[in-house]
């Protein structure tokens, strides 16, 4: 019996990996400027290697940093969000042909639904998103394309962050667990349109699921906004 190979990280990537989870998890919003120091302090580690830990997420899209400023957290606009699902769409979509031409599917994203089937309405946002990250990194390594994996990793983590910023009262994972079943049921028919077809409507169904919650973020901000004229208008 062969002896399991544990996965060795560096440091950097381990503060990467946790200073990324505190991201998704919203201990750091967006707008959120990060210091270095505080960083740090925080991880209990070197500074430099705090600042190697950035230079990785900001290559993942997870931070940004404009010349001469701080680096911060940053907030998709909607021109981002429809430029991510773009090139979402021109990489699953033909992801799911090539799986289904093969009649692959990966045991791994049989594994990530198989989890999200057993969440229940409770169970927080994120652990959803871990799953739906595993689910279709999966998809892309089952390709054994390395450029692809390499391409695919750099939206991602961008997509996981935009979709922790949007939840919804709505967001049952039960139903975003079926979505992900149908897409596997897809793959494993072998038909390449059919595959293609239902990768296209999961897409759709997480951009619809995002500009739903983009909607209701606006509606409550304008319910705020005429709540607070009142008082406003009193005090002058």
């Amino acid at each position: 019996m062969s002896t399991p190979k544990l996965r060795t990280i560096s440091v950097v990537d381990a503060v990467a990996e946790q200073l990324s989870e505190a991201i998704f998890d919203g201990t750091f919003r967006p707008g959120d400027v990060l210091v270095e120091s505080q960083l740090a302090n925080r991880y209990q580690v070197p500074r430099q290697t705090i600042r190697s830990a950035v230079v990785v997420l900001i290559h993942d899209g997870i931070l940004r940093r404009e010349p001469n400023k701080s680096v911060y957290v940053p907030q998709f606009s909607e021109d981002d969000l429809r430029d991510l699902f773009a090139v979402r769409r021109l990489l699953e979509i033909e992801t799911a042909r090539i799986l289904a031409s093969r009649k692959v599917v990966p045991k791994s994203a049989e594994s990530a639904v198989r989890f999200m089937e057993v969440l229940c309405d409770e169970n927080d946002w994120d652990e959803v998103l871990k799953l739906d990250f595993q689910f279709h990194q999966a998809l892309i390594e089952a390709t054994g394309s390395p450029r692809l994996q390499r391409f695919y990793r750099s939206i991602s983590a961008e997509k996981r962050l935009a979709l922790s910023y949007y939840r919804s009262a709505n967001s049952s994972p039960k139903v975003i667990a079926q979505e992900h079943r149908e897409l596997l049921d897809a793959l494993r028919s072998g038909d390449s349109d059919t595959a293609a077809n239902a990768s296209r409507i999961h897409i759709e169904e997480s951009e619809a699921f995002i500009n739903r919650a983009i909607q209701a973020q606006r509606e409550r901000q304008a319910v705020h906004q005429n709540a607070k004229a009142p008082e406003e208008e009193a005090e002058k």
